[in-house]
């Protein structure tokens, strides 16, 4: 894996301001667990006054001041509270923010210096080739149908006949082919993944379509049988044209998919290595609200400009 001094200034900053927001989030967490634990201790008696309350002459003892005492002291643990969760909702989108811009960069810069990763976005450009020739297929195989249907026509003087075989055969060669450099795309894809995706994640076999030997000797059958044995084709292809080739290409998005995990988690197991860097190394002790405050500035205030803008663009907002 490439070294962390490869890496650019900016995704740097940004590695550095991440540790920083997980360091804040540990913070936070731990004091939210304090002022929770404060406040469940001083709604603990609340009870005793509402029972007292409701219950005269004994409401005496829960008096105005006791009342005033406990609610002041309610409001304290709840601003407490409302205050780490607002810290928190800030962590969730720095960390939201973060991640995005350090999973484009990180993406960028593995596939221009990690080979495992080039090797990963070949395949998912290898499965969008695939992927597009089946597709053409389908209009290669809409004109072997065709072709059949003509040669299997009543009535066809011999002259007409010949050619219509003769085309036939282009269309069958034409589709053999283009079938051929198809198979070709998924015997590399799986060289390329073998060892390195899960088994079964090859792209799907194609129909056997047929070479123009199949054609040559359908034409030498017994009218009947000829006819017969090139419907059947017709019948195949078209059946292709019409379902099957979109099911083969659904069947190719799981090589796709397999290719994206592993690019993915080869990304991540590399990020998280350069996330304990930088605790090591980018980080030292600051005040959680002067962290989130600098960062909110550095991160977030073009978007709270944005919305607010938006607001006040919006004609239903009073």
């Amino acid at each position: 894996m490439p070294e962390a001094t490869q890496l650019s200034r900016e995704t740097i900053n940004c590695l550095r301001d991440e540790a920083y927001v997980y360091l804040c989030r540990q913070s936070l967490e731990l004091e939210l667990a304090s002022v929770q634990a404060q406040k469940a201790a001083v709604e603990a008696t609340k009870p005793r006054f509402a029972m007292l309350s409701l219950k005269p002459p004994f409401a005496l003892l829960a008096s105005k001041k006791s009342r005033e005492t406990f609610q002041a002291a309610l409001n304290v643990a709840l601003a407490a509270e409302d205050g780490v969760l607002r810290n928190l909702a800030t962590v969730d989108r720095l960390e939201h923010w973060l991640a995005s811009k350090l999973q484009e960069d990180l993406n960028q810069f593995l596939g221009a210096t990690d080979s495992n990763h080039q090797l990963f976005d070949q395949i998912c450009t290898l499965v969008d080739r695939w992927q597009n020739a089946v597709a053409a297929l389908g209009e290669h195989a809409q004109a072997f149908a065709r072709e059949n249907r003509v040669v299997t026509g009543p009535g066809l003087p011999l002259a007409q006949q010949v050619r219509a075989v003769a085309i036939l055969r282009s269309a069958t060669a034409f589709l053999y082919d283009q079938a051929a450099k198809v198979e070709l795309i998924a015997v590399e894809i799986e060289r390329l993944g073998e060892g390195r995706l899960p088994p079964g994640t090859r792209p799907p076999q194609l129909p056997s379509f047929r070479p123009t030997t199949w054609v040559d000797q359908a034409v030498l059958l017994p009218t009947e049988k000829a006819n017969a044995v090139l419907k059947a084709g017709e019948t195949e292809a078209r059946a292709f044209c019409t379902g099957g080739k979109n099911e083969l290409l659904i069947q190719a998005e799981v090589t796709r998919n397999a290719g994206l995990r592993a690019r993915q988690a080869l990304l991540e197991t590399y990020w998280r290595g350069l996330r304990a860097h930088a605790l090591t190394h980018y980080v030292q002790p600051r005040d959680v609200a002067e962290v989130l405050a600098e960062l909110t500035a550095r991160y977030l205030a073009g978007d709270l400009e944005f919305h607010q803008l938006e607001r006040t663009k919006n004609p239903f907002n009073v």
